[in-house]
Order: C-alpha cells, then structure tokens, then sequence
C-alpha cells in the first residue's frame, strides 16, 4: 500500500480527496471517524495527496512514525468492507442485471476511443518505411517532423532509421575513399597499403559519426542540442532541401492527424472507475494526459507516464510486470515552445513496444508559449513529470511560495 490517511482525518473527514481519486479507492461507512485507502485498488497517482486540507494522507515511506498504527487500520477496514452500489441499482438479480447493463454501456463507450494513428495516408506508408534507408542520413529536425507525422515507430523512427544509414554507411565511406585514394585505377591499388589504409579510414569515419550521432544514447547525460540523431556527412545539404519542400508535400503525404498530441482529451467516464482507469491509461501511452498552467512569473506543465502494462500475448509470454518501469525522457527549449521526448528503453519491455497499436515506444509532446525560456526545471514523481519555465531568468530566481503539487490532471 503506497498511501495511509492518519490521525488529521479523524473527525474531519473531508472529501476533497474522494472527488479527486480517479479509481474511487476512497471510503468510509456510517460509524466511522475517518477515510481510509484500499491498498488493493490504490494505483500510486499520489492525486489525494496534495488535495487533502489537513495533510493527513502520506505516503508509505513518509508517514510519521507516531502514525504507524493506522496502516493496519486502513487494511483492517477493509477486511469486510462491501462497496456501496451505484443510488437507484435494484437488490438481488435485478441489481445484478442493471450492473451488467452499465458496464456493458461503458466498454462500448471504452470501444469508441481510438488511440492516435499515423497521419500519413496509407498508400504512402511502405515507401516511408523503404525510405528509412535514405532518410537516416537527413537531420534531426526532419526525421522528427516526419516521426510525428508517422506516430508509429514501425512506419518512421528517427533512431531505427539513424542506426539504419550508420550501418549502411560501414559500407559506403571505405568504398568512396578507396576510390578516391585509388585515383580511378581500382585493380592496381587493390590489396595494397594505400588501399587498406583508405578502407581503414572510411571504417573509422563511420563509427565515429555512428558514436556522435548516438552520443545521447551512449552517455547517461541527457542532452538538449538539437543535433540528436543528427546528419550524416552528405546529408545536410538533401536535409535543407527536403525540409523547404515539406510543407508542400504535407497536404498530399499525410492527412490532419486523428489525436491531437499536446491537448487533454475530452472523454470523461463519469461511472465505472476500472474503464475510466483503462481509458486514461491509454491516453498516458500517447502523452495526452497532459495540462499546462500559465503564472505571472512561470509555466507548470504537467505529463502524467504510463503505469500498467498493457495486457496482451506479448506480456504473457515475456511474463512482464503489471506495473511499467519509468520512461527516460529529454526536455528542451526551442522558440517559443517546450518540446518533451519520452522513451521507453528497459529492455525487458522491447518484445512488446512497437508490435501492438496499444503500446508505443514513446511519445512527444510541443508545449507553445508566449515567452522565450532560458531555463526550466524537471522532475519525475510517482509517474508524473512535473517541468517549471520561468517566463524570463531561472529557476533559481523564481520565489516558490506554495508547495509543489504532483498528479492534478484530471481526465
């Protein structure tokens, strides 16, 4: 159990924090002088927490020794605890079949949600993937233009089609420089010192733009120059090119994409807590579980992370946890936006990333403001990554007069 209400609730009871629990594992009955937490359906989105007004919910790790008692309490509670049905359900087989008939309505509800799909046409897609061969020698900027257009790892990636063009580019420098070297005459300088020496070269010249170009990848520093997944040597020029003539082949390469991927989607499930959890779940694997909150002096943007695994034959098989491990992310500043890259790169999880719709390798999300930031601060907790800009300065010069609130979206 990750969170226990103590003794400031006693006599208080206030249900702020039942209003704001998105699984409703918030309860009381008649003869009791507090709230208490199932530990069976608390999923850790700490969203009680800053909503209570006497700070009387903790987490597990944070609770107050003089306060210890009360997790046995809170387990105890609901040893014989029956959750109360929804007002209006009839008793016996008549309240059965009406719970039936309401849970059936929210899965068709649940059904109708589709997750973001790529907004490339379809008959454009295989030459997209064919053109990852290519395409990995362009530059950052356009191989995530053109990943945000796909939304599908399998039709574009920037680091799969990178890896892709370092692999072919193995290849292709030891063969221009001995050609080069060789002065036009292959077959005289063939098995000769000056011919190794000029494979030699090229072999070298493509790992170290192969390890240059993977640098973020390599190191455990999180890097925030754009060069990510960069050009290779004879692409920056194509890079410049193409760039010019996207805009123009947009309208006829991709349609309006189906999801937006920096707004809070508008499906609210007012009943039914396990689907509505199911519905923000899916919602968290795009990224749209998102809010950004404008201050005088600052912007709070707030990304809410995966936290289930999916169920599906991959996990099964892979015997996968239920609970998802944390995303590596990378934030940086461009002109008048907050750009966020998440990743999932826990090995244990590659098996199933990318092969089913429901579960991609990660998400980005473009946060537009009316400012040019030099600084921000971000922090991860309890799956909710937290990101302050301030408007002008740093972070250092803000003066935080409240405490930091994590979890406050709402779906």
């Amino acid at each position: 159990m990750a969170y226990v209400i103590a003794e400031p609730c006693v006599d208080v009871m206030d249900t702020a924090c039942v209003d704001v629990c998105p699984v409703d594992c918030i309860h009381t009955k008649d003869g009791e002088k507090q709230l208490y937490i199932n530990p069976a359906e608390c999923i850790d989105c700490a969203a009680c927490e800053p909503a209570c007004p006497v700070t009387a919910i903790f987490i597990l790790d944070d609770l107050p020794e003089q306060w210890t008692s009360y997790i046995e309490l809170n387990e105890n509670f609901f040893e014989d605890f029956v959750k109360p049905t929804k007002a209006g359900a009839a008793d016996g087989e008549d309240g059965a079949a009406a719970a039936d008939e309401d849970k059936i309505g929210i899965e068709e509800f649940v059904q109708t949600i589709e997750s973001p799909k790529s907004s490339i046409r379809p008959i454009f897609r295989p030459f997209v993937m064919l053109s990852q061969l290519v395409l990995g020698a362009f530059d950052a900027k356009f191989k995530r233009e053109l990943e945000e257009m796909a939304q599908n790892p399998v039709i574009f990636s920037a680091p799969i089609s990178t890896g892709i063009n370092s692999l072919i580019n193995l290849t292709l420098y030891p063969l221009v420089l001995f050609l080069l070297f060789s002065g036009g005459n292959i077959g005289s300088a063939l098995f000769t010192g000056k011919g190794n020496f000029a494979i030699f070269l090229g072999v070298i010249l493509a790992l170290l733009e192969g390890l240059y170009r993977f640098r973020d990848d390599l190191t455990t520093t999180d890097s925030e120059e754009p060069s990510r997944y960069g050009a290779s040597i004879y692409g920056w020029i194509p890079s410049l090119v193409f760039r010019l003539l996207l805009p123009a082949l947009r309208p006829v390469l991709a349609t309006e994409p189906t999801s937006p991927r920096s707004t809070m989607p508008g499906a609210v499930l007012t009943d039914g807590p396990i689907y509505q959890e199911d519905v923000r779940e899916r919602y968290r694997r795009y990224g749209m579980l998102n809010r950004m909150e404008e201050e005088v002096d600052r912007y709070i943007i707030e990304i809410e992370f995966p936290r289930w695994v999916p169920d599906s034959t991959y996990k099964r098989k892979y015997d996968l946890p239920d609970r998802m491990p944390d995303y590596t992310y990378q934030v940086s500043l461009g002109e008048g936006t907050v750009d966020v890259e998440t990743k999932l790169e826990d090995p244990r999880f590659t098996e199933v990333a990318g092969r089913i719709s429901s579960f991609p390798l990660g998400f980005n999300n473009v946060f537009r403001i009316e400012a040019q930031p030099e600084d921000f601060q971000a922090m991860l907790r309890d799956k909710v990554l937290q990101i302050i800009v301030p408007k002008s300065g740093r972070v250092e010069d803000l003066v935080i007069d409240r405490p930091i609130h994590y979890a406050k979206i709402k779906g």
